[in-house]
Parts: structure tokens; sequence; C-alpha cells
């Protein structure tokens, strides 16, 4: 079930800061909870999959986008530091170079908000491909990165509504040329953010308030936060030796893992883990469940792949599995202090 303060935020999402709460002390423990709730990864494939299932018009759905923060000790740049990064189709999909970002997140007393300020890598391409691990960014100085510049290079101020934190940035100060339109667009960034839930939404409007950049409707993309998992995978061919894989992590927002297995029955098989809201089996309202599915074919593409295998699990639950002889797949949130597997 959707989390119903992220709901009431939402309802309330043009409320002015005199609404929050926001003392000293209430804004340490913000910036506290800012700080847990983002790190990690998100993904809006939830979204997609319900878009789909309920067959919302092509031109109204969402894409899918991935986003991880992940915190990193970097003292040369602040107490509070988060490297962000955004992939468009999912963890595996596009990365955006201007979202490849260093946030510093800071206690702005006369706003009486929590800011995170922007900014970007000198040399972006030493790092991308290390984004989700900190020891990556040890030693990390000013002189590695550069003032963020377009239309995501704003400043957030972030404040805690009940349970909920919003953010949002300043339309009098977050302003960049846009290059599609060659005007200066001031930029509307909105966030809500829960402990399961990442939801955001922006604009560029032009000098009139008209949006000239972002979706008409401003309805949010709605990403959850991710939970690790670490699997075992197997193949059990009619005519030949089984083979299995023990080992690979993965997340359980829509998350994909490709095995390939050996010759003679060498076959390409597609491993997805997703937790999401899906229409309740009793017909009324919707329920929070985790399901692991094998294709044959990209699951990402519908017309070319083939299910071979589902299980279905509580979204609470630790674990998801299926298994019918030839095909058998087990996930497990992953303990950090738990022995490597061993292959079986």
């Amino acid at each position: 079930m959707r989390h119903a303060g992220m709901i009431m935020g939402l309802i309330a999402l043009t409320t002015g800061p005199a609404q929050a709460t926001n003392s000293p002390i209430e804004l340490r423990t913000a910036m506290v909870a800012l700080i847990e709730r983002l790190s990690g990864q998100f993904d809006s494939a939830p979204q997609v999959e319900a878009q789909a299932a309920l067959g919302t018009p092509e031109k109204e759905r969402h894409g899918r986008v991935y986003r991880s923060f992940t915190r990193i000790d970097a003292p040369a740049l602040g107490d509070n530091v988060l490297v962000a990064t955004v992939r468009y189709g999912g963890k595996a999909g596009q990365f955006d170079n201007g979202e490849f970002q260093v946030w510093t997140v800071a206690v702005d007393a006369e706003r009486k908000a929590v800011r995170m300020s922007p900014r970007r890598f000198k040399d972006p391409d030493k790092y991308k491909d290390r984004a989700l691990d900190a020891a990556a960014f040890a030693g990390l100085a000013p002189s590695d990165l550069v003032p963020a510049s377009g239309a995501a290079s704003c400043d957030i101020y972030w404040r805690l509504y009940g349970q909920d934190l919003r953010g949002a940035s300043d339309l009098a100060a977050c302003k960049s040329m846009s290059t599609a339109t060659k005007t200066e667009l001031a930029w509307d960034w909105q966030y809500v953010l829960s402990d399961s839930e990442l939801w955001l939404t922006f604009a560029g409007r032009d000098a009139s308030g008209k949006i000239a950049s972002g979706r008409a409707d401003q309805a949010f993309w709605r990403l959850g936060k991710a939970r690790a998992f670490e699997c075992l995978f197997g193949y059990r061919p009619k005519d030949g030796e089984p083979q299995s894989i023990n080992g690979p992590h993965m997340h359980d927002r829509g998350d994909v893992h490709v095995w390939q297995t050996k010759a003679p029955n060498a076959r390409t098989f597609h491993y997805e883990l997703l937790r999401a809201d899906w229409p309740a089996r009793t017909g009324r309202g919707t329920e929070d469940l985790l399901r692991i599915r094998i294709y044959d074919g990209d699951p990402t593409m519908p017309q070319s792949r083939t299910l071979l295998g589902e299980g279905w699990a509580s979204a609470a639950s630790d674990r998801a599995s299926f298994g019918d002889g030839e095909f058998n797949g087990r996930c497990k949130l992953f303990d950090p202090g738990a022995p490597p597997p061993k292959n079986e």
C-alpha cells in the first residue's frame, strides 16, 4: 500500500516552509534522515509495471529511471557528501553525465532547511564505472570538481513534513539557458522522500511561468528504494549436466542478471527481481509483493522474451524462489556480514 504520509505531502506540496518542522534540532534530525533515506539505489520499475498493467496510455506513461546516492568520506568537501547517478532504462541503462554529481548536505539555518548543493567531476570517466563504490572517491578534493551547470545544477532545500521529507529548488535562483529553446528557464524541482520511495518531478518554466521543459501534467516519477539480494540460479537440461551459478547480487526494484550457461547447453537467461504494488488477488486495491522471474530473452523487450518460470513472496519476505526441475532460482536478502557463498 502506498505510503499515506507521502500522499498527504503531495496534497500539501505548495504549502510554505512555515508549515514544516524547522527548529534547529529538527533540521539536524531532518538532515540525518535525509542522508539515511537517500543513501542507496532507486528504480521506477514498479511504476512502469503498474502503468502497463493498468493500461495507462503510452503517451502518459513514465520512462524507466534508475538513481543512486552513495555516501562517501570526503572531509575536504564537507561532513556529509553524496555521489549521485542517473540511468535511463534501469541499472544497466544509459548513463546521464549531466546528473553524475557530488552533493554536499548541510543545515541552512537562514532558510530553515537542509540544503543539498551539487558539483560535477572534472574527469567523470575516472569515476563513473565505480560510482557505487564509496572507496573509489577516497581523497576527493575541491580541485577534482567543477561547478554544476544546466537544469540539474540547483541547490535543493529539504524540509520535514510529518514523516516525509520534501525538497524543492528556488525558482528565483535556479535558472539556466535552455539549449532546446535558446531562452532562459527557471527550473522547478520537487522531491518527496519516504523510507521506501523517492518521488520527483521537474519543470523548466519560461518568463511567463509556462512549462517549456518537463511533463505538462507534472505527474511524479515514483522510484522505489531497493534492497540488495544474493542469488543462486540453476539449469538442469534434459540431455546434459546441471549447471548453477551462486552469488550474483541483485536489487529488488527490477534488477536483471544475465547468465550465459556453458556448452554443450549454452543458453542466455535473464533473471529479474521486482518488488512492486500489484493488483490484489481479491480484485480490490493493490498488494506489495516480491516477484522473481526467468526469461529466455530480454525482459525489457516483451516482443522477444519468453517467460520460463516465476515465484512470488510477500514484500516483507527476505527471499523469493521458484523451481520446476529444469529451471530454478533463489534470491535472499544480502547480509554483508555473512561468509561468501560456495559454488554448488
